[in-house]
């Protein structure tokens, strides 16, 4: 699960990185940018893990895991780099769009006026044109391809590429589009940046987090209710420090300043979420373990995130849902109160589902 983080120049991309991860990644100036890309591993904060583990005491606790990675500023000044940039962008499975809010110096060389409208629709242009691309150049095989005789899937996929075409230049995204399961597939080695999840960060001050008035706020949430997407204010560089901060002290400071979750733990989850995934657990002496899972996926597939021969021999799941075993305190309690149940293969696990898969192979 990789998720980018873009944005243009100077949209504090970086600072959110180096929140996310607990990093030290220099952060750069729109003078200095370079083609680095900065890589992150973090666990998915999940209270239910820390809770399990305390009851279990097992030798190893595993968290579930997402990774971000800092992608340099998208600016079309040079459209060899801009080139670059969006293929790092196309290459993650979700992008998280920084957009910058907060008041500050001015750079030379690029817009100093905040404006999130302008700068959500520069980026979407980008994304647009380079979509845009590749569906011309397939349109323009498929015409030569079909030239030498028109075999039925040709057509189709011609349909599929005329519909997406007008969409694009229509000023929307892909991911507006209606596709049966058998187009998306099909889609699925474009890696279209306009099909991809996405998520919105405003890059505001404290006084910004704190002010829902404040003009700059309400243009960038306005811009993204207009176009469907999900925001989320961030102050980076203040989250910055306190993720700089040991356990202990962070949850001392959260306290104190009466702050309900830290904006790490918000954004991590939110990845998670963008990602669609779930979490299934699985617990014991050696291990209490978060298995990340796709929404929707099957007990027997889930028992291949384990291992192979799990799913190949799968038999049944035994399954706990964590809130009842956290009611009644121990397996034999929630057995006792018949909360524990064997489900088939084609059982679509749940979020928190504690899963003993029973297998024989």
């Amino acid at each position: 699960m990789k998720i980018g983080l873009a944005g243009l120049p100077m949209s504090g991309k970086t600072s959110i990185f180096n929140m996310a991860t607990r990093a030290k990644a220099q952060t750069r100036d729109y003078l200095a940018q370079t083609d680095e890309i900065n890589n992150g591993i973090i666990k998915v904060p999940d209270a239910r893990i820390d809770k399990l583990a305390t009851i279990f005491k097992p030798k190893k606790t595993t968290f579930a895991t997402v990774e971000f990675t800092d992608i340099p500023g998208i600016s079309n000044a040079e459209s060899k780099s801009a080139s670059k940039t969006l293929a790092n962008i196309r290459s993650c499975d979700a992008i998280m769009l920084v957009v910058r809010l907060f008041p500050g110096e001015e750079v030379p060389h690029i817009h100093n006026k905040i404006d999130p409208a302008a700068d959500l629709d520069e980026l979407s242009l980008e994304f647009i044109f380079s979509d845009l691309e590749m569906i011309m150049n397939k349109i323009e095989r498929l015409n030569k391809e079909m030239k030498a005789g028109k075999k039925p899937e040709m057509v189709r996929e011609m349909e599929l590429m005329e519909r997406l075409r007008k969409t694009l230049e229509d000023n929307k995204f892909i991911s507006t589009v209606e596709l049966t399961e058998e187009e998306e597939h099909g889609l699925r080695g474009f890696r279209f940046l306009t099909q991809k999840p996405l998520l919105l960060i405003g890059n505001c001050s404290d006084d910004q987090f704190l002010s829902d008035s404040d003009s700059a706020v309400q243009s960038f949430k306005t811009a993204c209710q207009e176009r469907g997407w999900s925001p989320m204010l961030i102050s980076a560089a203040t989250e910055m420090e306190i993720s700089a901060l040991s356990p202990e002290e962070e949850a001392i400071f959260l306290e104190e300043y009466g702050i309900k979750e830290s904006g790490r733990n918000r954004l991590i989850s939110e990845a998670y979420r963008l990602l669609n995934y779930i979490s299934f657990l699985t617990v014991g002496e050696d291990e209490v373990r978060a298995w990340p899972l796709q929404k929707g996926t099957s007990a027997q597939k889930a028992a291949g995130r384990i291992h192979s021969d799990i799913e190949r021999g799968f038999i049944r799941a035994e399954v706990v849902a964590c809130k009842d075993f956290f009611e009644k305190g121990t397996m034999v309690a929630v057995k006792a109160a018949g909360l524990s149940r064997l489900e088939g293969k084609e059982y679509i696990v749940e979020d928190g589902d504690i899963i003993n898969f029973r297998f024989n192979v």
